[in-house]
């Protein structure tokens, strides 16, 4: 790798773009007042026995209180802690925190619930995860279950059925942006007596899982490698490959993405003070962030694999706590961040009377131009508060004891002729879906994006 010779390539196109968007920029450093959006459907949860958590101790110690995932549009899955008896259990561990979570499947825009089911979990840590097509991954202890919550297969139960069974513990969970691989982090169980800072004995394992969807309404499994590791670690990837962030100087970065099957295609740059950090939010769109000066990310760009910079613009708020939910069949894609009233430069736990709320905005993909904007209560660290519809029309979001759907804007012909154009460019990397993910990134010399 020669980064001087690709610099001003990756420059020009950084520069274009930042020069276009310069109006985007101050729009946005402006606080502009905006009429509050009025959600289309309001639907109380009170009666269905939610009670929002408003702990100090549950928002600093990151646990998961509440879900709301669409199904399709007509069809939410919400999930929420209820407080109840505990009866004993032969299966109870030392350390558990049991407790029960109910499932509702509410039917739009009535709200009436179509099916209902209770999971007894074992600790507060994220349990639900949306696997597309209506369906999702459910996860107790270390065990992985699929969900089909309007299929036909095991309605009582949402249509769980068994994916994984295991005994170690879950260090991580990932998926690409189109829920067509699962990347799995695992570290063998805690034993009587173990010290959890020492984890020199306890190395992880990372495997790799091609997901699909078969004819019954199964989600399937199939192996695409495994591999070790020292630490946890995390990737920005697609069934195709994996993104990493090239440095080329004090303030310019390039992108590139590592195919699996082996090839390298170099990606725009992006100028930051900090090393940006990107999501994918479809199989060929990312978005990064970066910092315009100090250390703040509030710099955000929006790329391709067709190597163009689409937009860039700077945020108001440092990202904290940060979860993303994408429709990537439009590219639109939603962002919740958590605001403070202080910086939170170099730290990741506010105190609770620090916490101003919660903001979740959707962004089209091909200017990156901000749809809604919300606010979210009350806050809570892992992403599942909020979701956005798989055709790009709709965001749901938990707001105090309700939940609130708003409408989206039809999506515009230059952005479907835009996405169109970035899906038809991924032709030549499908085969690499079928790779192993594993050996292709120990092929890999430099460290990939977030490793």
């Amino acid at each position: 790798m020669q980064p001087a010779s690709r610099l001003p390539t990756r420059l020009f196109v950084a520069a274009v773009v930042a020069l276009s968007c310069l109006s985007t920029v101050r729009a946005d450093d402006v606080a502009v007042a905006k009429p509050t959006p009025t959600p289309a459907i309001s639907l109380p949860l009170d009666a269905m026995g939610y009670r929002p958590a408003t702990s100090p101790v549950s928002l600093r110690a990151g646990y998961t209180n509440a879900t709301v995932n669409f199904i399709d549009p007509q069809h939410l899955l919400v999930t929420f802690t209820t407080k109840k008896l505990i009866p004993r259990s032969s299966e109870q561990r030392e350390g558990d925190d049991d407790h029960f979570v109910r499932a509702v499947v509410i039917h739009l825009p009535d709200g009436k619930v179509l099916r209902e089911t209770e999971w007894r979990v074992h600790d507060r840590a994220s349990y639900l995860w949306p696997l597309g097509k209506g369906h999702f991954l459910l996860r107790i202890r270390g065990d992985l279950y699929s969900l089909d919550p309007m299929g036909s297969f095991n309605k009582e139960q949402l249509g769980k059925r068994t994916l994984l069974e295991s005994d170690d513990d879950l260090q991580a969970l990932e998926f690409s942006p189109s829920r067509d691989l699962m990347l799995v982090e695992t570290t063998p169980p805690m034993k009587i007596g173990d010290d959890p800072a020492e984890a020199k004995d306890r190395p992880v394992s990372a495997t790799f899982y091609r997901l699909a969807i078969d004819e019954t309404g199964a989600v399937r499994l199939g192996n695409r490698g495994r591999a070790t590791s020292k630490e946890a670690f995390s990737l920005a990837f697609t069934s195709m490959g994996v993104l990493q962030t090239v440095r080329e100087d004090r303030t310019h970065w390039g992108f590139d993405f590592h195919t699996f099957a082996g090839k390298n295609i170099e990606l725009a740059g992006f100028n930051s003070t900090c090393r940006p950090r990107s999501i994918f939010v479809s199989d060929a769109e990312f978005y990064a962030y970066g910092c315009r000066g100090g250390e703040d990310r509030k710099l955000m760009g929006g790329f391709n694999l067709l190597a163009e910079a689409k937009w860039v613009f700077t945020t108001n708020d440092a990202p904290l706590w940060l979860s993303v939910d994408a429709a990537p069949e439009t590219g639109r894609f939603a962002v919740r961040n958590t605001l403070t009233t202080v910086g939170m430069q170099g730290s990741d736990r506010p105190d609770a009377d620090e916490i101003r709320g919660q903001e979740v905005r959707v962004y089209g993909g091909r200017e990156g131009d901000e749809l809604l904007r919300v606010t979210s209560s009350p806050a809570q660290r892992p992403g599942g508060n909020f979701s956005l519809s798989p055709d790009g029309l709709q965001l749901a979001v938990l707001n105090g004891l309700h939940l609130e759907v708003y409408r989206l804007p039809p999506i515009p012909a230059a952005d479907v002729k835009l996405h169109e154009r970035e899906q038809a460019a991924l032709a030549p990397m499908r085969p690499a879906a079928e790779m192993n993910v594993a050996a292709a990134l120990s092929r890999t010399s430099t460290s990939s994006d977030g490793h």
